[in-house]
């Protein structure tokens, strides 16, 4: 891997720089403003970019990259209210989520790992089933199998979007979700990537005009990046905004964190979009307990939500809600993000990866 530090009066000069001498597959690891001291005065703005390439990981990429489209569900996840067992091939959980003291010692401790990692109970007993169903009986003891055949399983089971392909047709995106999961930052970081990596023509438009500072943060980030940004005060706004930047091949619209507890706001958020052609993006923070998950699921789903974005994977060391989210939301997650850089921590989801991550070392 080469791994160069590149300049620019502009993040867009930066950038071309490193697209120059490392080609349009380059990765941006890091990038920063800064201004020299110059005679005891503070200088001009400088703006450096950490770029990088790896011509074997470009290959086996390209090797492994999945076709266009999306994962589906082998199973929809639905809570079970009736007892399984293992005796006689059927798997069990007393009322109140213990284990069935049939179930072998291999089980119980995949079972008792699942639920380590934050996966609900009723949940990991149905996982269980199906592995269950598809080993040789003899086999169901073999810890390490199983335990490889759930990972399979879990990773089957998340469903995951390639990030948009542009044709003639323009993508509106609206990233809409709870207060504190940042969706601001993350919008900067989908910017950032499409406009400076991907070359793609983006713009910006808000309607979070209940905190100023999400209105400055957002201009901030187009400034830098150097891209038009409209603020919209009503829905009527929102449209003329949309209608502007119609030269644009991606539009992103940051929205007002909403409680999932306050209907009002939730209807008000919902006639907002009323009539416009939009990507609806519901964000969720990883840290979210899975109960939590259920009612911003059923709460935000009026809109309806289309596709999924899991923020914060730094926050937190248990990932089951990722595969909970994915079971209650039936859509596929688009991106992960993984801290507060931009644009470097954002991830376009993958099942094998997600799967490994929730299991981790549990």
């Amino acid at each position: 891997m080469r791994v160069k530090k590149f300049t620019g009066k502009t993040i867009q000069e930066a950038v071309e720089n490193l697209r120059d001498e490392f080609g349009p597959d380059a990765v941006i690891l890091h990038t920063t403003q800064k201004r020299a001291w110059l005679w005891g005065r503070l200088g001009p703005k400088r703006y450096e970019v950490l770029g990088a390439f790896d011509l074997s990981y470009q290959a086996s990429r390209g090797k492994n990259r999945r076709p266009a489209g999306t994962r589906t569900a082998t199973q929809p996840y639905a809570p079970s209210t009736a007892p399984y067992s293992l005796k006689g091939g059927q798997a069990s959980t007393p009322a109140d989520g213990r284990l069935d003291p049939a179930w072998s010692e291999a089980v119980q401790s995949i079972y008792s790992r699942l639920i380590k990692v934050d996966i609900p109970r009723d949940l990991a007993a149905q996982l269980i089933r199906e592995v269950l169903g598809q080993a040789a009986k003899e086999e169901w003891n073999n810890e390490a199998k199983l335990w490889a055949e759930l990972t399979k399983l879990i990773a089957s089971r998340i469903k995951t979007a390639l990030p948009w392909e542009f044709d003639a047709e323009q993508k509106v995106v609206v990233l809409i979700g709870p207060t504190g999961v940042g969706k601001t930052t993350t919008i900067a970081k989908l910017a950032a990537n499409f406009s400076l990596v991907a070359g793609r023509k983006v713009g910006l438009i808000t309607v979070d005009t209940y905190r100023i500072a999400a209105v400055e943060q957002l201009k901030t980030y187009a400034e830098i990046i150097g891209l038009p940004l409209h603020v919209a005060y009503s829905p009527k706004e929102l449209k003329e905004g949309i209608a502007k930047l119609k030269d644009r091949d991606l539009i992103l619209i940051d929205t007002a964190g909403r409680s999932q507890n306050n209907h009002i706001q939730i209807a008000e958020l919902r006639n907002f979009f009323e009539g416009v052609e939009a990507e609806m993006h519901l964000v969720i923070s990883a840290t979210t307990k899975p109960r939590d998950v259920d009612e911003i699921i059923s709460v935000f789903g009026q809109l309806p939500i289309d596709r999924v974005i899991i923020t914060k994977l730094d926050e937190t060391s248990v990932y089951g809600v990722l595969l909970h989210t994915c079971e209650r939301a039936q859509v596929p997650i688009a991106f992960v993000t993984t801290g507060q850089g931009v644009p470097e921590d954002i991830e376009v989801a993958d099942g094998e990866r997600i799967a490994q991550l929730i299991l981790g070392d549990a």
